[in-house]
């Protein structure tokens, strides 16, 4: 048991220095978890829930969970701006951590021409970082500092550029107060969360039939310390109904996906990552469910008869 937790300790201090945004393998799901500036450019509310659970093959290995909700104001009609609202919660557990966090943002949306938009926004929150000591062994003099957690304040800047058919974004997390110590607490010796610039992109492709949209897309995160890690995700939807697709992440892992709407207004998708790299060996492979959906009715009233907003995953009008 302690070479386990011994082994848990190297993987986070590891960590500690090459900090990462938390990666998704339906990223273009999860738009507004990775950058605030993606707030308001679908229509109406825009609910969503999402659960991973890493490397299965494993005892005690990660799982993140999360949840998010945006709302667009001002947007019915063609107007030279508008603006976005959204809240985010996340919580990731790894072993004997715990962590948590909570964001609001804000986002203006610019109009550059009849078909390009460019939005600013920021999300500002704060990070709950806890070490428990419910799997260690309470008599190891090593581990009785554990049960330790600080609280910090992070702010998260984004961009975004995006019409029916492009989007490109970038956004950096850890970029204020990104040492892990509050007061007389502290995780880890000189612990620090390194600043990390996410990057997406993706691009839709109409087929002549009209029945099916390809949407090719790319996820890149870096630390500027280490070597950039990046993903490739291709998704095909069929009448805006179905979609089925592949991620790959370099060196990692691929994963294959499938989202499916249901009625008008709700969107489940499922990931399942086969791992590609040595992990492979004991079975490490990863899961991930994702739901977004909008309310039955809209204040903006964007379609009739109910006012419902169309899922803007799904929302394919070119």
């Amino acid at each position: 048991m302690k070479i386990k937790i011994g082994i848990l300790f190297l993987l986070f201090s590891v960590a500690l220095n090459a900090q990462q945004s938390s990666q998704y393998s339906q990223f273009m799901m999860n738009e507004y978890g990775l950058n605030p500036a993606t707030a308001g450019s679908g229509k109406g509310i825009y609910v969503m829930v999402g659960r991973r659970t890493q490397w299965r093959g494993f005892a005690l290995a990660p799982e993140t969970n999360f949840a998010s909700v945006t709302k667009a104001f001002g947007k019915k009609g063609y107007k030279q701006y508008w603006h976005g609202i959204g809240g985010y919660v996340e919580q990731d557990k790894f072993g004997m951590f715990a962590n948590r966090a909570a964001y609001g943002s804000y986002a203006i949306h610019l109009k550059l021409s009849s078909k390009y938009f460019l939005s600013f926004g920021l999300a500002a929150g704060v990070k709950s970082i806890a070490i428990s000591n419910t799997v260690t062994d309470k008599n190891d003099p090593a581990l009785l500092a554990a049960n330790q957690k600080v609280l910090i304040p992070d702010v998260i800047p984004g961009l975004y550029l995006y019409s029916k058919k492009v989007s490109v974004g970038i956004s950096v997390r850890n970029l204020y107060k990104n040492t892990m110590k509050q007061g007389a607490k502290q995780i880890g010796t000189g612990g620090r969360l390194i600043p990390t610039a996410v990057f997406t992109a993706s691009k839709k492709i109409q087929s002549e039939g009209y029945d099916f949209v390809f949407v090719p897309g790319i996820n890149m995160q870096s630390n500027f310390i280490g070597i950039p890690s990046a993903q490739f995700n291709f998704m095909a939807y069929f009448r805006q109904r179905i979609g089925v697709g592949v991620t790959y992440r370099m060196h990692d892992a691929v994963s294959g996906m499938i989202q499916v709407r249901i009625l008008k207004n709700v969107v489940i998708g499922f990931a399942y990552d086969y791992t590609v790299s040595k992990f492979r060996s004991a079975n490490a492979n990863s899961t991930e469910f994702m739901m977004g959906m909008t309310p039955v009715m809209s204040s903006e009233g964007y379609d009739s008869p109910g006012g419902a907003a169309d899922c803007p995953k799904f929302d394919f009008d070119f």
